[in-house]
């Protein structure tokens, strides 16, 4: 039995506290089967969007005619963009693992509880003082007759191809779903996304969902409402039954890809033997200041089912870094939590949707505007473009939700509002750049305000 100070479970953002813990003279192990990083650097957000910048340069110069350009798109060197993208990826994890420090001990393999903060990994017991779970999720896979028995790809599986495909059919209809199609298709995979029901991007405000499903499907062929019944595969690839409301069709495409979701890594990791509490779905339960239900151990980011995001994750490490080392005793504080979807269009959130005030009974003003409501949103030629502003009675800002050109980074003005000044005042107050694309939400903003006035 090796004892530590600390024992972190899981090689993602968690690493950030045993780094500093190390730094400080403690024992530390980190206990991770995988690459070092987590799902982020080697699997999601980090590949994906640089995959995403291969396709959107692909789709500008598809799209040269809107602006009385005449551009042909000779030629996308597949392969060189992929062996580009994951070859930066896959350096991740050995500049994570030369960073750890002389007191972090690197345990490859899978680890799982035996007892009470004690943790086998590879036949070796090791026990902390203190631990941090933080296993992450892993996507969903399809039960049924949804191809469980064929050799389709999860989203794991895309980032370590090294030839596109010739054509691709994506089921699921969420943010990696949509991000994932985009892709294939910018680059010229033939590509048809299959979604079970008619609305994409359903967490997303009603208004925004709606005007992302336009421009999205413009782009990229869909066929919505459709439920895939069986799934078969050959050399010739896959046979895809679906059945929508016209009737059934059989789709053939050389791969099919379910990004259906995620699921905790909760399982078979022993939390019932170390007095780990999850919910009936396998997410680990923990509270205002992420205690799990055991003495001495905590949890973060994915795994604990909250905001599923790198960001939050990061701060939630941060956060436990003062908790656990330096012994801050407040409750955590994210603060506004925005989200983006890097599709085509794209989208980006802070605060409740419109759908979310109207269930809780919230009183609100709704306000939105097109991007061609400012000049700077007309010369992008933005076509599936808008801009939505939530707020009370009063003026408190309670949500922003855009979608279209560059919506990602327009979002982060409302961010820094809903922080630390939340009222619509924050985004009507301030001199905007003229002409520039925050005009939009200038513009939306004093609609909002309007409102408010009476």
């Amino acid at each position: 039995m090796q004892e530590f100070d600390l024992v972190v479970l899981g090689g993602g953002n968690a690493v950030t506290v045993a780094m500093a813990a190390g730094r400080r003279g403690q024992r530390v192990a980190v206990v991770e089967e995988g690459p070092l990083g987590g799902v982020c650097p080697n699997r999601g957000c980090i590949p994906s969007k640089l995959l995403l910048g291969y396709a959107e340069v692909a789709s500008v110069i598809r799209e040269a005619a809107r602006f009385h350009i005449d551009a042909t798109l000779n030629a996308i060197d597949g392969d060189a963009l992929l062996a580009e993208t994951f070859g930066a990826t896959r350096q991740t994890d050995g500049k994570i693992a030369g960073a750890l420090g002389a007191n972090v001990t690197l345990f490859r393999g899978r680890g799982a509880f035996v007892g009470t903060r004690t943790i086998e990994v590879n036949g070796e017991h090791i026990r902390g003082a203190r631990v941090i779970v933080a296993t992450g999720t892993r996507p969903r896979r399809p039960t049924g007759g949804g191809g469980a028995e064929t050799p389709y790809w999860t989203s794991r599986d895309v980032f370590e191809i090294d030839t596109l495909p010739e054509s691709i059919i994506v089921a699921g209809g969420g943010y990696i779903a949509t991000e994932l199609a985009q892709f294939f298709h910018g680059v010229g995979v033939a590509t048809t996304l299959v979604h079970r029901n008619d609305v994409l991007l359903r967490a997303e405000d009603e208004d925004v969902r709606a005007v992302f499903k336009e421009g999205f499907t413009s782009r990229v062929p869909c066929r919505l409402s459709t439920k895939i019944l069986r799934v078969r595969h050959d050399d010739d690839g896959f046979h895809v039954d679906g059945r929508s409301p016209s009737g059934e069709e059989t789709l053939h495409a050389a791969k099919l890809l379910y990004a259906i979701g995620r699921v905790p890594n909760s399982d078979g990791i022993g939390l019932e033997r170390a007095g780990i509490d999850t919910d009936g779905r396998g997410w680990v339960q923990v509270d205002d200041r992420l205690r799990t239900s055991a003495a001495s151990v905590w949890s973060l980011g994915d795994l604990t089912g909250g905001h599923q995001f790198t960001h939050s994750a990061a701060r939630e490490a941060k956060y436990l870094e003062a908790a656990i080392l330096d012994g801050d005793d407040a409750p955590l504080d994210l603060g506004p939590v925005p989200h983006a979807v890097f599709s085509r269009p794209e989208v980006a959130g802070v605060g409740a949707t419109e759908q979310e005030l109207r269930a809780a009974g919230t009183p609100y003003h709704a306000a939105a505007l097109p991007y061609t409501s400012a000049a700077k949103g007309r010369a992008v030629k933005e076509q599936h473009g808008l801009c939505k502003v939530l707020v009370a009675p009063d003026g408190a800002l309670l949500g922003v939700h855009l979608v279209g050109h560059e919506a990602s980074v327009l979002v982060h003005q409302a961010i820094m509002a809903m922080r630390w000044k939340p009222h619509i005042e924050a985004l009507t107050d301030v001199i905007y750049i003229h002409p520039s694309l925050p005009e939009i939400l200038r513009n939306t903003a004093r609609k909002a305000a309007a409102m408010v006035a009476g």
